[in-house]
């Protein structure tokens, strides 16, 4: 047992080190240069669409732009917002904080070409509600005729590289890690070599497809389940001493009343429960801007400053401010782990690039503002000074010195609504992929149409079951491991990207030619 957690935290710690931030980034880069920097050229025009138009159902769809954004929001505002932007700043100092806006608006373009991919290939179930995502982008994508080879070979250097730094890793380990190990670079090195033979696609897209799938459906029930509902739960004991079983009860049942409704009711509360929790949020957080308001103009140059120097961080290593910033700016906001793919391709749109501009704008709302409220807050109130405070109860100590003991309650009550927001979106994300995964097996149309209705019963009591496990239960193997397949879901999906950056393009140009 003890090897194959060492083997977990391994992984864990592999997929979400240098070469899985590296791929990440400068996938985004990629396609930021691809597409013109349409983060920045186009933003004014999608935020007013999503503002004036977003609400209005036109196409064919399930739900408005606007409620597939707020669906995705849900899910990205979660934990990572309050106490992942606090763990950045305890060990890469206050300039991490300027990374994870980098990382944001590069990002931006990954969200951008998850969105206009997810809509482009998404797919019918039996209830007749969409159903689309990395996975089925894979599979119809890579099915195409005459893919250009820039997007492949591009995509097989970056698998390559990666084995090269998984299995250069592997030989500082030993025993049945190492072996594990070993097989995971060897399995690396022949997907990278499989990327460079043309005739191996329609094939290898089903696989990877089939992976991501596999990969994230594991991660519903962690990252987006037990994790959050333990989160909650400790939270809701520590501010108001609410027994563990008791909020893990109450989480059960709300949510099950609403993701029985499907994505239709989980984007119905998602439109009302996104911005409230968002307005509740910036007001304790700008309470806290204000107390301190004189110490404001030094925080952000603070910021800056630390940023390009790393003097906070302990032998002003910059290399920690720029690796903590990325990866906590990643994590907060998943552009490119390929969750957002599969709220987006539920929009009632007339064309995919249309909803990809509303999609662009989730990093933005959750790094570039809801981060920012956390991140700065904690610099200007020095509380990161403290050695001994990270996650949660660092955010908690900022908003003290601003409120005392009430600022602790503020960060509770923000742990409790983006934590329930991120179980709704994650258990549709959960049931999207379990779904494919029950078609695939199930080739026959008709007997999928019989037994869809049993399968989402059964997934959607089966999720809340775990909500309350994670709630009574010490989670630490399980966060590892729910990470762990978190951080794999982003290989499959930035192949896909990559392979698809050409379609990408195409669509953006034809859309924006028609809309200036």
């Amino acid at each position: 047992m003890s090897a194959i957690v060492d083997f977990i935290n391994w992984l864990d710690g592999e997929v979400w080190g240098v070469p899985m931030i590296v791929l990440l980034v400068g996938t985004g880069i990629l396609l930021t240069t691809i597409l013109k920097a349409i983060q920045f050229r186009r933003l004014g025009w999608a935020i007013r669409f999503t503002l004036f138009e977003g609400r209005k159902k036109t196409g064919e769809g399930d739900i408005t732009p606007f409620q597939a954004l707020m669906a995705t929001i849900s899910g990205t505002v979660g934990i990572g917002n309050i106490a992942g932007v606090a763990t950045a700043i305890h060990f890469g100092g206050p300039g991490a904080l300027f990374w994870m806006w980098i990382t944001a608006l590069v990002g931006m373009a990954t969200r951008y070409s998850e969105g206009l991919l997810g809509v482009a290939f998404r797919d019918k179930l039996p209830d007749g509600t969409q159903i689309g995502g990395t996975f089925n982008f894979l599979e119809k994508g890579f099915a195409m005729k005459n893919i250009p080879k820039t997007g492949k070979y591009i995509a097989a250097v970056f698998t390559l590289l990666f084995a090269v730094f998984v299995g250069r890793d592997a030989m500082k380990l030993s025993g049945a890690t190492q072996v594990g190990a070993i097989i995971i670079a060897v399995l690396f090195a022949i997907l990278g070599l499989f990327l460079l033979k043309d005739d191996a696609y329609p094939t290898l897209g089903k696989v990877l497809a089939v992976l991501f799938a596999l990969f994230a459906s594991i991660a519903a029930f962690g990252i987006g389940n037990m994790t959050q509902s333990n989160s909650v739960a400790d939270a809701l004991k520590t501010a108001f001493h609410i027994p563990m079983w008791a909020t893990g009860l109450a989480l059960a049942v709300l949510t099950f009343i609403v993701v029985i409704g499907g994505i239709k009711r989980i984007g119905e509360v998602a439109e009302m429960l996104v911005p409230f929790m968002a307005i509740i949020y910036f007001i304790f957080a700008i309470g806290v801007w204000i107390k301190f308001a004189g110490k404001l103009p030094s925080a952000f140059a603070l910021i800056i400053k630390d940023a390009f120097s790393g003097q906070a961080v302990a032998g002003g290593a910059i290399g920690q401010v720029v690796l903590w910033g990325v990866k906590r700016g990643l994590f907060s906001n998943e552009a490119g782990l390929g969750t957002a793919t599969l709220a987006h391709a539920a929009a009632k749109t007339d064309h995919p690039s249309r909803q990809a501009h509303v999609a662009m704008l989730g990093p933005f709302i959750d790094t570039l503002i809801i981060c920012t409220l956390t991140g700065v807050s904690i610099v200007v109130t020095e509380a990161y000074l403290d050695p001994n405070l990270n996650g949660a109860p660092l955010t908690q100590a900022a908003f003290a010195a601003a409120f005392g003991h009430a600022g602790e309650i503020m960060v509770a009550i923000g742990i409790v609504l983006f934590a329930y927001s991120t179980i709704l979106a994650w258990s549709f994300y959960g049931r999207q992929n379990v779904m494919y995964l029950a078609k695939w097996l199930e080739k026959d149309p008709e007997k999928f149409a019989r037994l869809y209705p049993r399968l989402h019963l059964i997934y959607n009591l089966l999720f809340v079951v775990f909500i309350y496990i994670g709630a009574v239960t010490k989670l630490e193997t399980v966060w590892n491991f729910s990470d762990m397949m978190n951080g794999l879901m982003a290989i499959p999906n930035l192949i896909g990207l990559l392979v698809l950056s050409w379609y990408v393009k195409e669509k953006t140009e034809e859309f924006i030619s028609a809309n200036p």
